[in-house]
């Protein structure tokens, strides 16, 4: 809806007198007419193609009368109901971006207390990494079916009941801090933890599409992208100050209070967002996961991208996420002292990821999504050579800054083309199964990684995963997914993923 300032001039006397008008109205070519109270002039057609709250009359030698048409008072309340729903749409794209600034800051910090905790606890680089990898492995299971369950659901409660879960669970991780508890009772704890997340992801990966507008999709996903990078900046330093200073039971319930922040802005956007939702029994509803699974599969393999898509993702955790898993190891060492330098490599990743988040939306007008994709592989290869040559705190700082940045301009076009070419009420399924799949392959790697480091060095895993990254680029280069983006696979996308509805559940009946 545009502000039109519209003018007309009137005869008064001997002279013209100009009048102007103030018209919150849509471009139309709908013909509206116009009267005149003076007889001798009679009436006249308006010659302006407008709709909205207001009519133009023209000029006469006698008294005017504006003459509204009753299509012109339906415009009028369609273009009011049309500015509410895009305003309510700005509404909850800015709670969800504050909730996620909030939520993503405690675990930041909480990324940190975890493995620090276990390695102070063990002095094991083993069970340090096991740590890490034991928070995706419900991913692998749950995320199987989470989508599902996103797609059917109401997603707004179900984001507000993931984070109130999550804050509970990580305030019990605090409380277990202290009282010195076993290793076990802290991996127990994040497994549970790793149970409530699969649900989440799909879950704001579909409530996107209900509440930002198609055109405003890449920027949000920039943005995400950006904030995560930034906090992935700030992070490390708010997270190695709380756990030096105040140790991990700080750090535990500073996450606790941002899952319950962010819970409560979720909730305060519109409940209209809500999608479909579980009307049959609980029996039933678990009954339709197998054949919404299957669904989903298919889709994937039905679409040559988004096959491709998830056995490059799946090959690329086996690369950088074997060096993340390790990194406290790798710069604190066995006995867990960890030194600034840390907050410093991990500082770097963040600020590559916001660098990446701020260019992306910008080379995608000039490259397709395929071409990004596949550069920001190749470029993230070479990177990870770095510390095989020098593993020193200044090649891990290189190394991690330019892998943030080539994760962004490689998730953005990414997500961003997934959005447009899966219907919305598919989203969520596809998203958890595209998670399930490549998470599988993160404990692999974060074991393997934590057994080269400790028996073979730093170099020999990053040259192991330099070799495994190489073929991830070829992959992306030479296969469909590097072709994506372009005009003709944009337009087939939605025609290639058909969305039959299956018969276990009723259709979606709240969406808006």
């Amino acid at each position: 809806m545009a502000l039109h300032m519209l003018k007309w001039s009137q005869m008064v006397g001997r002279g013209w007198r100009n009048l102007s008008f103030l018209c919150f109205s849509e471009p139309s070519r709908a013909r509206l007419q116009g009267t005149t109270d003076d007889p001798v002039s009679a009436s006249v057609s308006f010659p302006f193609a407008l709709r909205g709250g207001f009519v133009i009359a023209v000029h006469t030698h006698g008294r005017r009368r504006l003459h509204v048409t009753r299509s012109a008072r339906t415009a009028c309340a369609q273009c009011r109901q049309s500015a509410v729903k895009r305003d309510a749409q700005r509404r909850d794209e800015r709670l969800l971006r504050v909730a996620f600034i909030i939520s993503s800051s405690g675990d930041w910090i909480f990324r940190f207390a975890l493995p620090v905790l276990v390695l102070q606890i063990t002095g094991s680089a083993v069970s340090t990494a096991l740590t890490y990898a034991i928070e995706f492995v419900p991913f692998v299971v749950i995320g199987l079916f989470s989508g599902v369950v996103a797609d059917r659901a109401d997603r707004r409660q179900l984001m507000i009941a993931c984070d109130v879960v999550s804050a509970v669970i990580v305030a019990g991780i605090g409380v277990l801090c202290l009282i010195d508890p076993p290793v076990f009772l802290v991996m127990a704890a994040a497994f549970l933890l790793g149970c409530v997340r699969p649900f989440s992801f799909p879950a704001f990966q579909g409530f996107i599409t209900e509440r930002v507008a198609e055109e405003r999709r890449a920027s949000m996903n920039a943005w995400v992208q950006g904030a995560d990078g930034t906090l992935g900046m700030l992070g490390p330093v708010a997270g190695v100050a709380v756990v030096t200073l105040l140790g991990p039971t700080a750090a535990s319930f500073a996450n606790a209070a941002s899952f319950a922040v962010s819970a409560l802005l979720i909730a305060a956007t519109a409940a209209v967002a809500a999608g479909r939702r579980l009307r049959t029994s609980f029996a039933a509803a678990c009954r339709s996961l197998g054949p919404d699974s299957a669904a989903a599969l298919r889709m994937v393999v039905r679409e040559r991208a988004l096959l491709w898509a998830t056995f490059l993702l799946t090959l690329a955790n086996l690369t950088f996420p074997a060096a993340a898993a390790n990194l406290v190891y790798i710069v604190a060492g066995p006995d867990g002292d960890v030194p600034a330098s840390l907050a410093v490599v991990a500082a770097a990743q963040g600020l590559g990821v916001a660098l990446g988040a701020a260019a992306a939306p910008l080379l995608l007008r000039r490259f397709s999504a395929g071409t990004l994709m596949g550069s920001a592989m190749a470029v993230k290869a070479l990177a990870l050579t770095l510390p095989a040559f020098q593993p020193g705190i200044g090649a891990l700082t290189v190394c991690w800054f330019v892998v943030g940045t080539t994760t962004s301009t490689f998730i953005v076009p990414w997500r961003t083309y997934r959005q447009g070419a899966v219907d919305p009420q598919f989203l969520g399924r596809v998203v958890g199964l595209q998670r399930a799949i490549p998470f599988a392959a993160i404990p692999v790697s974060s074991l393997l990684g934590g057994w080269l480091v400790v028996e073979f060095g730093v170099t020999a895993l990053f040259t192991a995963i330099a070799v495994i990254q190489f073929f991830v680029w070829l992959g992306t280069r030479f296969s469909p997914l590097g072709r994506s983006g372009s005009s003709r696979v944009e337009v087939a996308g939605p025609q290639v993923i058909p969305s039959p509805q299956p018969t276990s559940l009723p259709s979606r009946t709240g969406r808006n």
